[in-house]
């Protein structure tokens, strides 16, 4: 979906959203209602800007410009989103759970985030932007 050409800017994206969510880093995102409480890392930075979430975003009609600069209202959109599933699965080193998030925008706009934590505090978030709700 991104070709070579577009790699360019989206470093440079990439970049702005990094230094727009700099404050948050290391920071704890909570959802106390469902349990769901994580450190945002740089993994959380890497997954949210990674080629695979821009592409969700880009199938679902909006531009890698349009993915970042909602990206970086992650953590209010987390803090009010929905859980609609949960699942678990075990790795050798650790369990994780794993939580599936809708925030609503508008009528016809979501942010989707899948948030996988384990250990104290320790988990990631990831993104992507849909106009559909299910």
């Amino acid at each position: 979906m991104v070709n070579a050409a577009d790699l360019k800017d989206l470093e440079v994206l990439r970049e702005n959203f990094r230094k727009a969510v700099g404050t948050d880093r290391r920071k704890v995102f909570e959802k106390k209602e469902n349990g769901i409480r994580f450190v945002f890392n740089r993994l959380s930075m890497n997954k949210i800007g990674c080629i695979k979430s821009v592409n969700n975003s880009k199938v679902r009609g909006f531009t890698p410009l349009e993915h970042f600069k909602m990206a970086e209202n992650i953590r209010d959109y987390f803090e009010s989103s929905e859980v609609v599933a949960q699942w678990y699965k075990k790795k050798k080193a650790r369990n994780e759970t794993s939580y599936l998030c809708r925030c609503k925008i508008t009528n016809a706009f979501f942010v989707w985030m899948r948030v996988t934590t384990w250990g104290k505090d320790e988990g990631y978030i990831d993104m992507y932007l849909s106009k559909d709700g299910e």
